[in-house]
């Protein structure tokens, strides 16, 4: 009963504190993951989210629980099949092809929990749209001091060079990286972003690397 009372403190005091980091955004999506962010030993990250959901991101919240990503999942499902469509479209896909890769690595990386996150919290169509002041990455470094993940995947160009930048760092593409990152040893791989050329094999292989080194001893 200590143990769960305790974890409970622990997730709501980051909950309390992201919170107070968040209320200068119009709903932001931080991350997304299922339960405890803080147990969550890899991130997945990418530039900013595409999808806009009505539902705020605290609806999904839970002060015991953490981020109920089933609800969440549920409700983005159902806000990307009223959108509208494209011209030219007749039929949108149930997940996004980022979206079905990200569902795919988390599946094969579990039962290491797994955290999706992104550079900029505002969402928007494509990163182009974000103007200057909206690139920045307060939350994100939030996000990595608090939770000290072992293994960062980033997936685009655009993350790499952010991060290369942001923490006076080099990472080689393609490539596992043993970098010291805030005074902790932590693999980063960077590889193309999600959203196109990625098979299921390839998220596999993927996943299964990710894996093995979010267990491994550095």
């Amino acid at each position: 009963m200590k143990i769960k009372t305790e974890s409970n403190n622990i997730i709501k005091n980051f909950g309390i504190n992201l919170k107070d980091l968040l209320k200068a955004y119009d709903k932001p999506r931080p991350f997304v993951c299922d339960g405890n962010p803080i147990e969550c030993k890899v991130f997945i990250v990418g530039i900013n989210a595409a999808t806009k959901m009505k539902n705020d991101f605290w609806m999904f919240w839970s002060d015991n629980y953490g981020f109920k990503k089933k609800e969440w999942l549920e409700a983005y499902i159902i806000e990307r099949s009223l959108e509208k469509m494209k011209p030219g479209k007749t039929r949108r896909n149930k997940l996004s092809n980022t979206r079905r890769v990200i569902e795919c690595l988390v599946k094969t990386i579990s039962p290491i929990k797994t955290i999706e996150t992104n550079l900029f919290v505002k969402p928007t169509k494509t990163s182009k749209e974000l103007n200057f002041e909206e690139r920045e990455s307060l939350i994100f470094e939030y996000l990595v001091q608090t939770i000290k993940p072992k293994v960062i995947f980033i997936h685009g160009n655009e993350v790499k060079e952010y991060l290369e930048k942001l923490y006076k760092i080099k990472i080689i593409k393609d490539n596992v990286n043993i970098i010291e990152l805030l005074g902790i040893k932590t693999i980063i791989i960077s590889m193309n972003h999600l959203s196109r050329g990625w098979s299921k094999q390839k998220t596999i292989d993927t996943g299964e690397l990710i894996k093995l080194w979010a267990a491994a001893k550095l």
